[in-house]
């Protein structure tokens, strides 16, 4: 017999629904390269990331990466691509590869390129802000149910390896070591990798210990599936499908800046798509269902 408990509310929608979500905001994102889809897919992925934040959680990673990820698609593609009519000055042509003029077209399409993968991330991010690492493993189908697992258990091995070297280097270093060469790092990673090992022996045993690979994975809380995740998914697949079925019918869905810089064209059908977007910051909270663990 199952319990419902008002205590417990899920911060989201189902688990495939963010999945779905999030998969169709990235394709959208990048099957264009028009700066007005992407911005209005940033603002809605942003929206919905915002909405359902979890308290405590901070997106100060996140926009270190995105802000990272922007300005270097933006300085790559300035110095590397010497092709526009306004030219805002030279780098010398005995610079080898970055010798040129840098023009104002080619910063425009650097922004477009930063901005599709601004979106892209801040699309994927609730995968990781939101959920949990297990609530990924149990969205996936019941066939990639123990490569699921042994990629979490993979990824939580190496986030473990990271802080286990800090912690050992910190505490060699208040044994007076420093790092005299290549060889003087023995000190730290003998250590570290003799500890990973062994938190791995510990997670095998702690699996086992409770039944890992004797049957089929089960829950102590589940999501159910609303109307709610039902009109996000589809919502969110005919927004992804309406960007490729365009393309191909011949629309103009890109937006190319050279030779001259020119407003994009837009197109109000796509412009609702990436509004459409937005509609998982307007589910209300999804009860959770607690199972009987079995």
């Amino acid at each position: 017999m199952s319990e419902t408990t008002s205590a417990d509310r899920a911060t989201g929608l189902a688990r495939r629904a963010w999945i779905v979500w999030s998969l169709a905001a990235v394709v959208a994102a990048l099957s264009t390269d028009n700066p007005v889809y992407r911005g209005l897919v940033t603002l809605a992925a942003l929206d919905v990331l915002l909405t359902w934040l979890p308290r405590g959680r901070s997106l100060r990673r996140l926009g270190a990466a995105v802000a990272f990820s922007a300005l270097f698609a933006v300085l790559v593609n300035v110095v590397v691509s010497h092709t526009g009519a306004d030219v805002l000055f030279r780098i010398p042509d005995a610079i080898p590869v970055f010798g040129g003029p840098v023009t104002v077209e080619s910063v425009a399409f650097g922004v477009t390129v930063g901005l599709g993968l601004t979106a892209a991330l801040v699309a994927v991010a609730p995968l990781s802000l939101i959920l949990e690492s297990h609530d990924i493993v149990d969205a996936l189908p019941r066939p990639l149910e123990r490569t699921g697992i042994a990629l979490a258990t993979a990824m939580n091995l190496v986030s473990g390896f990271g802080r286990t070297f800090a912690s050992v280097r910190d505490a060699q270093r208040m044994r007076g070591w420093r790092p005299r060469g290549i060889r003087s790092w023995n000190e730290v990673m003998v250590p570290v990798v003799l500890t990973a090992i062994e938190d791995s022996v510990l997670l095998a045993e702690a699996m086992e210990s409770r039944g890992f690979g004797a049957g089929p994975r089960t829950s102590f809380a589940s999501h159910r599936w609303r109307l709610w995740d039902v009109a996000v998914c589809a919502t969110s697949v005919v927004a992804a499908t309406l960007f490729i079925v365009l393309r191909f019918a011949g629309a103009p869905v890109d937006w190319y800046p050279y030779p001259t810089l020119a407003l994009p064209e837009v197109n109000p059908i796509l412009v609702a798509a990436c509004l459409a977007l937005a509609l998982p910051a307007f589910a209300p909270p999804a009860p959770q269902v607690r199972e009987p663990v079995r």
